[in-house]
């Protein structure tokens, strides 16, 4: 970001300043002192409101000075308030020209006996129609924007608008002649003469000056900021090996808006001549490699702020390097991918070589929820055990060789692990896990119950062969039952299944495996009760659905006085493979007339299964 000094903008230039919370423009129209009747700042930066900011009434009365109009009370009481509370301690207290009665040849009232105000509207002068003429008051100096105007009429540099709608708008100067009249500008630029200050309603411009060591944004925001401070400190180690990484850190920075960025380091092979950057970021450490063949190195660190701001320099002192070659970086570091909080985990890395065969060892660190690094482990070995605390977030590892001169290699660093914290649910069951059921001709059911340690919410899957059977949100430690039945039990083949139980709490989840056999060759399917009619039964009609094979032994019977002690089974299995009516033969019933079928199927030769559905039907 380059941020520019106010008063470094040109005039005519465009600032913002936040208004009752909103991003408005003001022009730059002066800089210092006009002249002699002012008190102002000979370094302040005057600033004009591009655009009509509201209409209001001058004042209540038309006889009021400008010193005591209600719009002079409004500007400096309530106006101010809607700057950046940053905004309003800076803007300047001053003393402007003005007349106090607001008729007759009075004389203006300037420099130190000038009106005593923050914000305020401008004057014809100021504007660039002189004074001593149409009853106008010398009440000022033409500032540098207006300079060049016709002085005697319109310009469009005093043109302001309000919602994009040129509009007339307010002065300070009095008519000196005219009992409550007062001055503006026309909505073509040109000044109005006469205005009745009671009962008139025009826009209003607010003008106030500003330090010009204000700085400038990119947008063109006017703001308080200050730089940070210098960094508190700076820590170079004691010995430095040509060719080896070294790392600095430093102290922090303060920064009275609390806006620090970040900071910028550099390093000089020369004893401070040259500087090249080395770093840029908000950490308050970097590592880089110092080229062998250096005879020294110095390092310095300076904080910027959010907006581009920055402190002055911390230096180092200057230190001597020692060209011994550092080892290698170690092969790859290797973390395992899935790390269990309150559990072991094996870190391991590839070795490093040193040219000089000085080989000492490696430093293993390790970084937990990205805060600091922290050495873990110091040795000739290649690979280290550490053990995860439960309750981590994430946990990362670097390691680096050293040599006898305390050289170190680079860092080979890992990805950032998540740590699972989470204890899985617990699957409680009678029977143990990957057991065998056996073979299994008929439905059955296996009773469990799921908890979980946390009391999170589980999501349970009960599977068949893979495919999911029922999910549901389990209710913890009561009782579930799988069942393996009726059709569902059925329409497996025979062979070997696999039953699983998964239960999940989101983040971790546990199965619990059965197998069973299913060993099934005929099926039998009958009504339990007979269905009873109010007269004969002359002819039905069934359907079977599910699969049958071509050469299995079927066989569907129909009985029409099925409450009977024997009843008269008729065979219709040919009616039912063609899906036409079945016409009873029996014609009796002593019990009173009842629908039953029975049906019966049983593998054929082929040894191909089969399954029913569903058997359908009606009779009359």
């Amino acid at each position: 970001m380059a941020l520019v000094k106010l008063g470094d903008k040109a005039v005519g230039s465009i600032v913002k300043l936040n208004v009752d919370g909103a991003a408005k423009e003001f022009l730059v129209a002066h800089h210092g002192c006009p002249s002699t009747l002012y008190d102002v700042p000979s370094d302040g930066v005057w600033l004009l409101q591009k655009d009509i900011a509201e209409t209001r009434q001058w004042h209540s009365s038309s006889s009021a000075s400008y010193k005591t109009s209600d719009i002079n009370g409004y500007l400096n009481n309530q106006w101010i308030k809607k700057l950046n509370a940053s905004i309003q301690t800076q803007v300047k207290s001053v003393k402007i020209p003005y007349i106090d009665s607001p008729s007759g040849n009075n004389p203006v009232s300037s420099g130190a006996d000038g009106m005593a105000c923050k914000v305020f509207l401008l004057g014809c002068c100021e504007v660039g129609w002189p004074g001593g003429v149409t009853q106008r008051p010398v009440d000022g100096e033409t500032l540098a924007y207006f300079k060049g105007t016709n002085g005697s009429g319109v310009d469009s540099r005093r043109i302001a608008r309000l919602n994009g709608e040129a509009i007339e708008w307010w002065l300070r100067s009095l008519n000196t002649y005219f009992a409550g009249a007062t001055f503006s500008v026309d909505a073509k630029g040109g000044y109005g003469t006469g205005k009745n200050a009671r009962t008139e309603i025009f826009g209003v411009r607010p003008a106030m000056i500003l330090p010009a060591d204000l700085w400038v944004m990119d947008d063109g925001t006017v703001t308080t900021n200050t730089a940070p401070s210098v960094p508190s400190s700076i820590t170079v180690p004691a010995q430095v090996n040509g060719g080896s990484t070294v790392t600095i850190s430093w102290g922090t920075s303060t920064d009275a808006e609390s806006n620090l960025e970040g900071y910028k380091a550099e390093r000089s092979l020369d004893g401070g001549t040259t500087w090249v950057q080395i770093y840029q970021g908000s950490a308050q450490s970097a590592a880089g490699t110092v080229p062998f063949g250096s005879e020294s190195v110095m390092y310095r660190v300076k904080a910027y702020d959010a907006e581009g701001l920055e402190s002055g320099w911390k230096t180092s002192g200057q230190v001597t390097v020692i060209n011994n070659t550092a080892p290698t970086v170690p092969g790859p570091l290797t973390v395992p991918e899935q790390v269990q909080g309150g559990g072991p985990l094996v870190i391991s890395w590839g070795s490093s070589s040193d040219g000089e065969n000085n080989l000492a060892g490696y430093s293993l660190e390790r970084q937990v929820d990205g805060g600091d690094w922290a050495v873990v482990y110091t040795g000739d070995q290649l690979s280290f055990t550490d053990q995860i605390t439960k309750g981590w977030q994430t946990v990362a590892y670097r390691v680096r060789a050293y040599d006898s001169h305390s050289a170190y290699s680079g860092f080979a660093s890992s990805e950032t692990r998540q740590v699972n914290n989470n204890t899985p649910p617990a699957i409680t069951c009678e029977l143990p896990a990957n057991t065998s059921l056996g073979v299994k001709s008929e439905g059955f059911e296996v009773p469990y119950s799921v908890d979980d340690e946390e009391g999170d919410g589980v999501t349970v899957t009960e599977a068949v062969d893979g495919g999911a059977w029922r999910t549901f949100t389990a209710e913890l430690g009561a009782e579930n039952r799988f069942v393996l039945g009726g059709a569902d039990f059925m329409k497996l083949l025979n062979g070997r299944h696999t039953l699983s139980i998964t239960a999940d709490d989101g983040v971790s989840s546990a199965v619990h495996s059965l197998s069973f056999t299913k060993s099934v060759t005929a099926a039998s399917v009958t009504l339990a009760q007979p269905m009873a009619a109010d007269g004969p039964i002359g002819v039905c009609v069934l359907a079977v659905s599910g699969f049958i094979p071509l050469d299995a032994d079927f066989r569907v019977e129909v009985a029409n006085n099925a409450l009977d002690e024997a009843p008269a089974w008729e065979d219709c299995t040919a009616e039912v493979r063609g899906g036409v009516n079945y016409v009873f033969e029996n014609k009796a019933a002593a019990n009173g007339f009842a629908f039953n079928f029975r049906l019966n199927a049983s593998r054929g030769k082929s040894g191909i299964g089969g399954y029913i559905t569903s058997v359908q039907g009606g009779f009359q």
